[in-house]
């Protein structure tokens, strides 16, 4: 009766990873609940939840 023994590494196949590009730009999303934002009257205001997202200039988050 043969014992099994280790196996030779040239049966392991090497493991690719594929390659990733980075990641490119999207839309921008609402701070709240991550919805769609849209531009109305100079505001963007998230399509989901109708929060209105304030720019860095008028002193909300942006």
């Amino acid at each position: 009766m043969q014992t099994p023994g280790p196996r030779s590494s040239s049966s392991v196949t090497p493991v690719t990873h594929p390659t990733t590009s980075p990641p490119e730009a999207s839309a921008p999303a609402c701070p709240v609940c991550g919805g769609q934002l849209i531009e109305i009257r100079h505001k963007l205001v998230c399509s989901r939840c109708h929060s209105i997202c304030e720019t860095c200039c008028e002193g909300g988050r942006g």
